[in-house]
């Protein structure tokens, strides 16, 4: 049926039902393309100097495309013949058979939310009040850095500054202006992005967009398929590895591109970098945060231990731009098990007049603190103690007691716990849904210059944690996971 579709003689309407049907499997469609790649390099294909949509009657808007010679490369073919494709998929409205189901979503719950920030400048000065998004919330509109959106479905949205964009409900978004990944995980399939020139449907797969400031926008498939409705146009289906440019003011409109892997961030970059130490003598050690630093901002160095036999000593932490030390922080500190913990949180704050495009690093010494005082084990291990340094900006320095409050779940060594901040002061702990009481009667908690400390009067120690966002909570004296804000059962 496929050569026939080629060749004549034209096929009939069963038929062309029944091609549809087997051209929704993945091997059926990449001979499809495989032929239709061949038809379009036969010399005899070559009697015009621009494309032409030529449709046969009974083909119900199935063109053959007459292709261009010379000019054209072997690569605008294969993404021709895919658009050729595209266009035979389109289909009145409605549901079929291979078309995902509903998303079933709970009444009470947002369609989206903000999962994540990296260097956020927000348009508003006041930035951004509402984590949970929906049609009705403000849009998100940055100036630089990244930004996160989780959907209910799954579906994951990546946001570059400068950039404008708009959840509109629990299958849609609209961008505005700038660059976005999406990310669809099985199951949410049909997801939208609405923007200026059309719509950009997800058919499961990973994509990206890019409105440029002359107007034009970018899209870009990296895994899987899209269908591409635009204004006044047909719709058209794009495959993977294939990108095009939507100009609205030329006369061909849709223009294929080499597909950009390099321009788009397809999630947030990460902040935790794992250092060792494994001799008694003091080391430099450094590490590179030119994806973290968006912006002239406070920023927070925070070493933390997470195993080993020794406590680590700290000092001279230094936050460099081309080698050049930019911001410094010469307190001693040391990490360890919780009563070695001490001064671990380095200041590292960038000024306006300070801050340029570079290769940003953090630098530090750090070695094994004296084993008389530091050991952590009664025997004479090797030298190995490791952890991570974690590089933080945002609310690290301007949390309240209101944004601690509230209850956190975390796991560790295969145990659940959630710890509460309770109004009152106290805190409590479960572990396993057990209370543990005893041990945390009389704890208490305050917070100081965006720091959270907690006092243990049982066990004569206090614990120091900071906020990465409004759901995260880094505990930077203990050796345990990041806490994710929970709802009260």
């Amino acid at each position: 049926m496929v050569d026939r579709l080629h060749d004549g003689p034209p096929l009939s309407g069963q038929e062309m039902a029944r091609l549809e049907e087997f051209l929704l499997d993945d091997d059926a469609m990449a001979y499809y393309l495989a032929v239709s790649q061949q038809e379009a390099l036969l010399p005899s294909a070559i009697p015009a100097s621009y494309l032409s949509p030529v449709e046969r009657p009974g083909e119900r808007g199935l063109p053959r495309f007459v292709w261009i010679a010379g000019s054209v490369a072997a690569a605008c073919l294969v993404f021709f013949a895919g658009l050729g494709f595209g266009r035979r998929l389109e289909k009145p409205q409605g549901r079929t058979a291979g078309s995902p189901a509903p998303v079933v979503t709970p009444a009470d719950m947002s369609p989206a939310r903000i999962t994540g920030m990296v260097g956020v400048e927000w348009r508003d000065e006041g930035g951004h009040p509402h984590i949970d998004l929906n049609a009705g919330s403000n849009e998100i509109s940055i100036k630089s850095g990244l930004v996160e959106v989780t959907y209910s479905s799954g579906v994951l949205v990546t946001l570059e500054g400068p950039a404008v964009f708009r959840v509109d409900g629990y299958e849609s978004a609209t961008l505005e202006s700038g660059k976005l990944y999406t990310t669809v995980p099985p199951g949410a399939e049909g997801f939208k992005v609405h923007y200026s020139g059309g719509t950009v449907e997800d058919l499961g797969t990973e994509f990206a967009m890019d409105i440029h400031p002359d107007g034009s926008t970018e899209v870009g498939v990296f895994l899987g398929k899209v269908k591409l409705h635009s204004s006044g146009r047909e719709s058209i289906m794009l495959f993977e590895n294939q990108s095009l440019v939507q100009s609205p003011d030329a006369a061909e409109p849709l223009q294929p591109v080499p597909l950009d892997r390099q321009k788009f961030v397809d999630r947030l970059p990460a902040r935790d970098f794992r250092w060792e130490v494994n001799s008694p003598e003091a080391k430099e050690v450094s590490f590179d945060v030119t994806h973290l630093v968006w912006k002239p901002a406070k920023y927070r160095a925070i070493f933390k231990w997470i195993n080993g036999p020794d406590a680590v000593v700290l000092k001279n932490v230094r936050l460099c731009c081309d080698s050049k030390v930019v911001a410094s922080d010469d307190h001693p500190g040391s990490t360890g098990i919780l009563r070695f913990v001490s001064d671990n949180i380095y200041t590292l704050d960038i000024g306006p007049e300070d801050y340029i495009r570079g290769n940003w690093t953090v630098v530090a010494e750090i070695g094994t603190m004296d084993r008389e005082g530091g050991r952590l084990v009664e025997s004479a291990p090797p030298f190995s103690s490791r952890g991570i340094l974690q590089f933080e900006e945002g609310l690290v320095t301007e949390a309240g007691p209101s944004q601690f409050m509230g209850r956190w779940s975390y796991r560790h060594m295969g145990d659940s716990f959630t710890r509460e901040f309770h109004p009152d002061g106290s805190v409590s702990l479960e572990k396993n849904g057990v209370s543990e009481k005893i041990s945390w009667a009389d704890s208490r908690w305050t917070v100081e210059s965006g720091i959270l400390k907690v006092t243990l009067p049982k066990k004569g120690l206090e614990e120091r944690h900071v906020l990465r966002d409004l759901d995260t909570l880094i505990f930077s004296s203990n050796p345990y996971e990041n806490a994710v804000k929970s709802s009260a059962d």
